[in-house]
């Protein structure tokens, strides 16, 4: 089981290079250290206040990695809590919005493709558990032709990316499987069943693989973890914290790469029939966030922590 990297957050700062090993590394030496070879990427509107379009594909450019794409179809982070439709998209009806819906998505490949980087993995919507483009998009149904057209688009412009569908309904097996078995009777084209996992919202390990050895063997398709993260710290500074930790594994440097190893162990053991072979840890990078999300693999001044290192030496 391999661990790649969301790169998003730290996109979102003028990082001024990582620390490791006393030498101050760049994105790409960085990622190299950490046998990171595939990335994934938000991309935002060209209005959005986070990043917009432009400064994603720059980046994009100039990694040295294959890249995963994630179309957030929003100004801003798009998630179970917030789906709304970017501000200035300017339509008439559901079917004005399906065109500018359509406009959009091609806009992005388009410039996307024109980097020359493989993408190996693709997502149009994060988290679309309770849909997308609020308020039209809030029902399964409504949405229906809304990914299919998006996937066509997608196998169009990247035929060799698999295609991601993804949702945060690891915390209930009954949820994730109601809401893929409409995907499955909809006959929506995609490859891989993509989750959320974090402790910390998600519940214990034992539901993540009730969830996974479900829709594993009801669905039919292998599951990608697209977003998994632990916290380095129990200072309460975040929206991050909860009750939920796993087997008592402490909140720290130390515990961080602690849970990590027993994460994959417990997934080879358990999950592993049902599992795509690559995950991918959000927040990795994101030590200059004002917020600092206490997910990330440095400290606040940018020093790799163990679990970086343990990257390296392939956990």
């Amino acid at each position: 089981m391999k661990i790649q990297a969301d790169i998003t957050t730290s996109l979102l700062h003028s990082y001024r290079g990582f620390g490791v090993n006393d030498k101050c590394m760049d994105l790409n030496e960085m990622l190299r250290f950490a046998h990171i070879d595939c990335v994934r990427v938000a991309i935002f509107t060209d209005q959005s206040s986070l990043l917009p379009t432009e400064t994603s594909i720059d980046t994009i450019r100039q990694l040295d990695t294959d890249l995963y794409l994630c179309v957030h179809c929003s100004d801003t982070w798009a998630d179970p809590s917030h789906q709304e439709i970017p501000s200035k998209w300017d339509f008439k009806d559901i079917r004005h919005l399906k065109q500018r819906f359509i406009h959009y998505l091609t806009s992005i490949f388009e410039r996307v493709k024109g980097t020359g980087k493989r993408i190996r993995y693709i997502q149009v919507g994060n988290e679309i558990s309770n849909g997308m483009l609020w308020p039209f998009l809030t029902e399964p149904y409504q949405y229906i032709e809304f990914i299919k057209v998006a996937h066509i688009l997608c196998r169009s412009f990247f035929p060799q990316a698999q295609i991601i569908l993804h949702t945060d309904l690891s915390y209930s097996e009954k949820k994730a499987l109601e809401w893929y078995e409409i995907m499955k009777a909809q006959n929506i084209d995609y490859d891989l069943i993509g989750l959320s996992y974090y402790p910390v919202w998600h519940g214990p390990l034992k539901q993540l693989q009730k969830t996974v050895a479900l829709l594993g063997q009801e669905i039919g398709k292998p599951v990608m973890l697209c977003e998994v993260g632990y916290m380095n710290t129990d200072e309460k500074t975040s929206a991050w914290f909860g009750h939920w930790k796993c087997d008592d594994i402490p909140y720290s440097p130390e515990g961080q790469q602690e849970y990590m190893q027993h994460f994959i162990h417990y997934l080879q053991q358990e999950l592993h029939p049902y599992l795509a072979p690559e995950m991918f840890y959000w927040g990795m990078i994101s030590h200059l966030s004002d917020e600092h999300f206490p997910i990330s693999l440095f400290d606040r001044n940018g020093r790799a922590l163990p679990l970086l290192y343990a990257l390296n030496k392939s956990l």
